[in-house]
Formats: structure tokens, sequence, C-alpha cells
């Protein structure tokens, strides 16, 4: 069985953060089963944007400082790195703490600017991948989530913060290219597999529901989640917050490939009862689409404009231009007192929703989708 371990942690205080950390590794065999002395790791956080580390939108700096202390203590060699959706590595490592925990350990901050494209054995959808130099020179990956609702995914966790290895625009070239959200996750799935990370770390202690990744509520889990297999990571995040993995099209998807861990009958859950710590009344945004069939492109069309959710922008818009940028397919423009979104070709890819920093933008459901 795929083992998945909870370690209650109640706040971000550094001796419980590490007490936290230690504890999940712990009930996994400990670090050192994983990772070996002088070995080089990429220790990859969520960095979506330069925000401080109380708006919960990255992965706290503590518990980074954590994991790179596990690391240094059995001789490792760590290197932190992500590639942000906006914005420059330094720029955002600097603006969420994770800059002053890396001078502080001696840890180098990557590069993130050079690409090599690799190999995707297990590829469906894509046979390689755009990767950041940085992650073809480690010899493992550790990542470090944290829970979030997204628009297009549901939830982001494990799997899908692995799209930070991807490098800088090449993100929103993917989205672009690959529009129907199933292909989209269906990608996500073939990356995961590509990087293969050693272990998952995620920052579970503040969650964040409701309009996520960057601009939902925090809400109290109390919990730091570590696993092996970033699926049954999810699986098990998708629990906590009261959902069957199979309402999660990612994980819906992953379950037809007849991969591993999404059942709750193959993952052992070590530590802290899981039943003690599901919160039933997460606010998780509805799925984009359906799962489990494919359509014609004039079909999947219809369900993008008149079923998906699809983004609003609302009165306190500052016009800062971020979701201009943001826009994969460029259908974002300034007209003479709002901003505009296309929504006939709108991608439904909800990154101006992901990325803009004023809570400006909603997802609203069309009245068929809402019907069905």
């Amino acid at each position: 069985m795929t083992k998945v371990a909870l370690a209650r942690c109640d706040n971000y205080e550094r001796s419980a953060v590490e007490s936290a950390v230690r504890k999940s590794l712990s009930e996994l065999g400990g670090i050192a089963r994983y990772v070996r002395p002088g070995q080089r790791v990429l220790v990859k956080p969520n960095l979506l944007a330069a925000e401080p580390p109380e708006r919960g939108v990255v992965t706290h700096p503590e518990v980074v400082r954590a994991v790179l202390k596990e690391l240094l203590a059995i001789g490792a060699k760590p290197l932190v790195g992500d590639s942000p959706g906006l914005g420059s590595l330094a720029r955002v490592a600097q603006k969420t703490g994770i800059t002053q925990v890396c001078q502080e350990l001696g840890v180098p901050l990557g590069v993130f600017d050079r690409e090599i494209e690799v190999k995707a054995p297990h590829g469906r959808i894509l046979r390689s991948f755009p990767l950041v130099e940085e992650v073809t020179q480690v010899d493992a990956v550790i990542n470090l989530p944290r829970v979030k609702t997204h628009g297009l995914t549901r939830l982001t966790g494990a799997v899908k913060n692995l799209f930070g290895c991807v490098a800088g625009l090449r993100k929103g070239e993917m989205h672009f290219r690959l529009q129907h959200a199933e292909v989209f996750h269906e990608m996500l799935i073939d990356l995961a597999l590509t990087i293969k990370p050693v272990l998952n770390i995620v920052d579970g202690i503040m969650a964040m529901e409701g309009g996520g990744p960057r601009n939902g509520s925090l809400r109290f889990m109390g919990l730091i989640i570590a696993g092996t297999d970033p699926f049954a990571v999810d699986a098990t995040i998708a629990r906590l917050v009261g959902l069957e993995p199979a309402a999660v099209p990612l994980l819906a998807l992953a379950a037809k490939r007849g991969l591993p861990g999404l059942k709750e009958t193959e993952v052992e859950v070590l530590g802290e009862a899981l039943e003690a710590f599901i919160i039933s009344d997460f606010k998780v945004p509805p799925a984009a689409t359906r799962i489990g069939f494919r359509v014609p492109a004039v079909v999947n069309s219809f369900f993008r404009r008149y079923v998906s959710p699809y983004p609003v922008i609302k009165d306190n818009c500052r016009k800062c231009g971020v979701c201009l940028e943001a826009c994969p397919a460029r259908l974002i423009t300034f007209g003479r007192d709002k901003v505009m979104i296309d929504d006939r070709h709108c991608l439904r890819c909800y990154c101006c929703q992901e990325f803009c920093p004023h809570n400006a933008i909603e997802l609203k459901i069309p009245f068929l989708g809402r019907f069905l």
C-alpha cells in the first residue's frame, strides 16, 4: 500500500513546524530513506507570486526551512527553486521570505531561467517537456506544495505544483495549446510521472478555500501531509476537504489510467487519523468540465462557453494589467473605462483569476452549467 503521513501542526512557529515535518518524515522511514549524503536535491515550493507568507498564497518559508534543515542534517546538497507564473524567481523569493531562509542556511536559490527538453517516457499528451535546467541537474526532487483551491483543477496540491518545473512562459503556451481541460489535466499527469519527486511534503497548516490559488480565504487545517506518491497525497487532500478523489478531474483521469494510490483501500494513512481533520464544508470551485468522455471540437467549444465557469471582471478592478500579461491567448484588453475579456474565445484556463493581485476576477457558472 502507498503510505501517506499526517502530522499535526497548530501554527507556523519554527519549533512546531520542524517537529511536524520531522514526525511526518519519521512515519515514512526518515528522509535518509529517500536521499543520500552528497546528493543534490531540488526543493520545489509553491511560489505562485510575490506575496508575503501570511497571505497563504505560497508555501510558508518555515516549512521550506524545516525540510532544508532535514536535508542538511544528513549531508545532502539542497537548492530551492520554482518558476513563478508572474515575476522573476529572485523577486518572488525575496517577497515570500524564501530568500532569507536560503541565506540563513547557506542554501542556493536556483536560477530557473534556462530550459532543457526532457523526454516523457509515460507521456500520453506530450512526449517531452521544456523543464528548467535545475530539474535535470539534481539527483532528486522534493515537492513542497500548499493546500489550495484552483479554478481549473479544483484543488492544487502535489501534482499541480510540479507545473512550476516547466520553464517560464512555456506554461502559458501549454494552456493555449492544450485548450481542452481534460487534455490539460492529462498533461499534468504526464509531467508528474516524468519528474517523479521522491517526496511530497504539503503545507496544510492553513489551507486556502474559495477563490484560490491566490485570492481565496484561509482555513485552518492543522497538518503537514507527506508521501512519496503525489497522486496518493492529492487523493488524501481531497478526502480532507470533503471530496471523493473522483470529484477532482485530474485524479479521476489518473484513476482511469490505473495509477495506484487513489482508492482509499490503496492508501495507508500514518500518524494522525484522517477522520479527525476532515473539513466537510470546505469551499471548493465547481469542476470546469466533465471527465470521462471526449467530444468533437465544436461540442467542446459549446461546453466551454455555455457550461464551464467563466471569468468576470468585478468593480474593484484597478486596471493593473496583470491579467493581460497572464492570459495565454491574449484575449483581455483595456476598454475606455474597463477591462474586457473576449468571452467567446476564452480558453477557461482561469490564469487571469489565478494571478489577479486584487481579487477582482471571479468565476461565474452559466445557467446551463448550473442546470447540468
